[in-house]
């Protein structure tokens, strides 16, 4: 059984990582890739340590060329990185063979709010962020974990923002089928990152204040 807690050993790693990689971003196709297609300011990648793999460290080689997203406790440790590929054939997303599911942002759930977040995807998690709303991530539609639930009963609202497919559709019921404060909001169109790229930050502050029933974020 994989240890929700990365050994001493494991996490020297991946802060070794993680800084060669954040070290590498500047002028790198990631940093391309966040700023001019994701719309990402420097502030929010700076902020969420977001890197590039450049020169891999040993068991990364298969990770080169791939944006580096770190997965941060409230601390500021490590627990894993995820990759994102850039370009070519291929999972868009990899995790590295052995880790489990985890929430993207941690850090969101131990700040002062009555309300949170969730979205399908590290990228818009970060984008919600971007926009003043405090947010977590999940690596995937499919990878909600049912023990999840406990960390949200402290919210008055839990907004549940899907992408608008089929996918993000059953991603919205699994969440919101355990957690009545949930109010499943589908991003009309695309994701959040798409949403906020088409119709700004302001847009969607809006939409979410339309679906409060108690309680606030903003």
């Amino acid at each position: 059984m994989t240890s929700l807690v990365p050994s001493d050993s494991l996490r020297s790693f991946l802060e070794q990582a993680s800084t060669r990689y954040q070290e590498s971003l500047k002028g790198s196709p990631a940093e391309t890739y966040l700023v001019e297609k994701r719309g990402l300011d420097n502030e929010v990648i700076e902020r969420f340590s977001l890197g590039y793999v450049d020169v891999p460290l040993p068991g990364h080689e298969k990770y080169q060329g791939y944006l580096a997203i770190p997965y941060l406790t409230p601390d500021g440790s490590l627990t894993s990185i995820r990759f994102r590929r850039l370009g070519g054939d291929g999972p868009k997303y990899l995790t590295v063979s052995g880790d489990m599911p985890r929430l993207y942002n941690a850090p969101a759930l131990v700040q002062p709010y009555t309300g949170v977040c969730i979205t399908e995807g590290e990228i818009d998690a970060i984008t919600a962020e971007q926009c003043g709303l405090p947010a977590v991530g999940v690596p995937g539609a499919t990878s909600w974990q049912s023990i999840w639930y406990l960390l949200f009963k402290q919210y008055d609202v839990v907004f549940v923002l899907t992408d608008d497919d089929k996918a993000g559709a059953e991603f919205g019921q699994a969440v919101s089928r355990g957690l009545e404060t949930a109010r499943v909001i589908p991003m009309t169109g695309g994701d959040v990152n798409s949403f906020v790229r088409e119709h700004g930050a302001d847009a969607l502050r809006r939409k979410l204040n339309a679906r409060v029933i108690q309680g606030s974020i903003l």
